[in-house]
């Protein structure tokens, strides 16, 4: 009998990082050096759009919706959520009465029954909550886990060295500027471009609009430096903790949407939802562009970016270990390939 194959397989190759420094890029060479490291030969990788059928004992290290997780089970998933009930209903932020559109039902969802096991990435903010078992996520969490045989929450890992790279050599701006991210109805930070506007700050003087910026761009990056202190993303996607963090590494400051950033413990960076904080928003706003100064808010973004610098549970050995550890008991595992005929 052939020893099983470990199949590892992203949108990206493992060699594209760091040339491209794209998330996907990074978890795919982390991915695959960390098993290769400890399976060696028997780690391949394919590429995502390539037909893919494991068999045997194969194990499967991917994420949602590679389409070979329909039907394989004997897989190892990394997905993302931030567990919002109201998200999971599809209907985020409805509980606030606002009409944000949404993403339709993705069926993928349901590929998840029968896996293995599943490394869930998420922010801090959410992870908080499922350990509090607070009800706004803990019915999502649960469905989640009642789905495949191993669950475990985890912080997005960033390559901090890599991003760090970035942040040298360019002064403060002398004027608080930012750059906002808003592209689509998941990316979305329109009611704070809005609420810019009453302000009175002035669109391209005071802040910008961006739907993206590719981060190997080294020349962009230098010069967004150069003339912007903040970048803003008001967004409910559960990837903008990681595009955001890898800013913040970068040398940006961060106001994010505190579902999922708590502004490293100053909530006057992070925006709300709640109609009740409305008011709220708008004074940490002309705080942050009116009292602050340059001076102030690189003070906070150097304070933020220290904090998270320093901490271990969001280095990459922190999911590479329980990620090769569920690998090798899933190879000695009789977990099914395939359930339900």
């Amino acid at each position: 009998m052939t020893d099983p194959i470990i199949h590892v397989s992203f949108p990206q190759p493992p060699d594209a990082y760091p040339k491209t420094l794209h998330w996907h890029a990074q978890l795919s060479r982390h991915v695959f050096e960390a098993l290769q490291g400890r399976f060696g030969g028997r780690v391949r990788f394919s590429a995502w759009g390539a037909p893919l059928e494991p068999a045997g004992r194969d194990v499967l290290v991917s994420f949602l919706p590679h389409p070979a997780l329909k039907g394989w089970k004997r897989s190892v998933l990394i997905e993302n959520s931030n567990f919002d009930v109201d998200k999971w209903r599809f209907a985020a932020f409805r509980r606030f009465g606002l009409d944000a559109p949404v993403d339709s039902v993705r069926e993928t969802e349901e590929w998840m029954r029968g896996q293995y096991a599943a490394l869930v990435l998420s922010n801090d903010v959410a992870i908080r909550r499922v350990a509090s078992r607070d009800p706004q996520v803990a019915a999502c969490h649960d469905q989640m886990a009642s789905l495949v045989r191993h669950l475990s929450v985890h912080p997005h890992p960033i390559d901090k060295v890599e991003f760090s790279r970035l942040a040298a050599g360019v002064p403060p701006p002398p004027k608080v500027r930012m750059l906002v991210y808003h592209a689509g109805p998941r990316k979305n930070s329109a009611e704070l471009i809005q609420t810019l506007r009453d302000l009175g700050l002035q669109e391209n003087s005071d802040f910008s609009v961006a739907a993206h910026v590719p981060k190997d761009r080294a020349d962009l990056m230098a010069f967004l430096r150069q003339n912007f202190l903040i970048v803003g993303n008001t967004s409910y996607s559960e990837t903008g903790p990681i595009n955001m963090i890898e800013y913040l590494l970068s040398g940006f400051a961060i106001y994010g949407h505190d579902d999922w950033w708590d502004g490293a413990g100053n909530p006057r960076f992070g925006w709300s939802y709640d109609p009740a904080r409305q008011q709220a928003n708008r004074e940490n706003l002309r705080h942050i562009f009116h009292e602050l100064g340059p001076a102030g808010v690189a003070a906070e973004r150097d304070r933020m970016r220290t904090a998270f610098l320093e901490r271990t549970d969001n280095d990459w050995p922190a999911l590479l270990g329980p990620l090769c550890d569920h690998v090798e008991a899933l190879l000695d595992s009789d977990h099914p390939g395939r359930i339900g005929g």
